[in-house]
């Protein structure tokens, strides 16, 4: 087996988009540049919600998937900030589906669990909030292991397949490279995006970038990037003030290189895919006498929309969208998906209050 089913699941996890803006209490054309007002001693709640939507043809289903809560510390480092995530909690709601595989049940959890820890390890900051890597990526990928393989493996059973494809999945995916790429991804999207910019309500920036593929590993491809402020609205914010910002981030990779990754993709483990969705395989596209899967059209977005204190950028509210939509072949029927997973979470400062 190439990979693992789990890490291919995992793989194709990645992406987003988000929701609409409250009435804004600044008008277009406003200017400001925020800085970057985390200080030492800070700390912050956080609770996040995991909701999933899965439309197929015209049954659409959506439900809360899960849960998180964390706390966020700030310290001093020799190299400016340390950002430590402690006592990350991870919840699942609501029971399987009755006659779901052990396979699929232990994609769901694993998948659902690596959403949340792999975006949070501790970082190390500039004084200007700039990312400068990720803290003892061993300690992390040790804390990560322990978390989740105890759920894992009481979901298999025993199993001996399922605990391989275990030890693949946390082999190949809880790595330094993705650990950093995806820690980096999202400080860009609480901070290093917007810190230290002038900003115009309602002006958009667009760019070009290289950035690695979400699907599979490989040269880095081409991605267009829309970013800016929609709004000002009424707030309590972290620094005293009594209006927030709204920031909103827009990125789609090259839709060329997205469709030949998740080809290649299929190719090698389109029946491992459909297996662990719950698919009874028959044995010649096990056996690779017939494509198990493949995908005709497929396009990923993601938006990102972040509620911050526009003096120190100290979050308040972000949501994380990744949406994918495509057609394709499998088990040699057509089919049409659309998939959103959206993570939305708050943030409070206790000692503030």
């Amino acid at each position: 087996m190439v990979r693992s089913t789990l890490v291919a699941a995992f793989l194709l996890l990645q992406v987003v988009s988000m929701s609409s803006a409250t009435p804004a209490v600044a008008q277009r054309g406003d200017t400001f540049k925020p800085g970057f007002g985390w200080q030492p001693g800070m700390r912050i709640l956080a609770n996040e919600s995991r909701v999933g939507v899965l439309r197929e043809g015209a049954i659409s289903d959506s439900g809360r998937v899960s849960t998180a809560t964390y706390t966020i510390l700030v310290s001093e480092h020799r190299d400016g900030l340390l950002i430590s995530h402690e006592d990350i909690r991870v919840e699942r709601n609501g029971d399987f589906p009755e006659g779901l595989p052990p396979i699929a049940r232990v994609n769901e959890v694993v998948a659902d669990n690596l959403q949340y820890w792999m975006r949070l390890p501790n970082l190390v900051v500039s004084d200007q909030g700039e990312f400068i890597r990720v803290d003892d990526l061993e300690g992390f990928r040790f804390r990560v292991e322990n978390s989740i393989r105890p759920i894992a493996e009481a979901l298999a059973s025993g199993d001996s397949e399922i605990l391989a494809l275990l030890d693949d999945l946390l082999a190949s995916v809880v790595n330094d490279e993705m650990i950093e790429g995806l820690a980096s991804d999202r400080w860009s999207s609480l901070v290093e995006k917007w810190a230290y910019t002038d900003w115009e309500i309602g002006q958009v920036f667009g760019a070009e970038i290289e950035a690695p593929n979400p699907l599979v590993p490989g040269p880095a491809i081409e991605y267009t990037i829309q970013a800016g402020v929609t709004s000002r609205i009424a707030c309590e914010a972290p620094s005293g003030g009594v209006v927030c910002a709204v920031f909103v981030m827009v990125t789609r990779p090259a839709q060329g290189a997205i469709g030949q990754a998740a080809q290649t993709l299929a190719d090698s483990l389109g029946a491992q895919l459909l297996a662990a969705a719950g698919r009874d395989v028959p044995a010649e596209y096990r056996e690779g006498g017939a494509d198990a899967l493949t995908f005709q059209e497929l396009s990923i977005e993601g938006r990102v929309e972040l509620m911050a204190d526009p003096v120190t950028l100290l979050p308040l509210w972000l949501e994380e969208r990744q949406k994918r939509a495509g057609s394709g072949i499998g088990l040699g029927e057509p089919f049409t998906f659309y998939t959103e997973e959206i993570l939305t979470t708050d943030f409070s400062y206790p000692e503030s209050r």
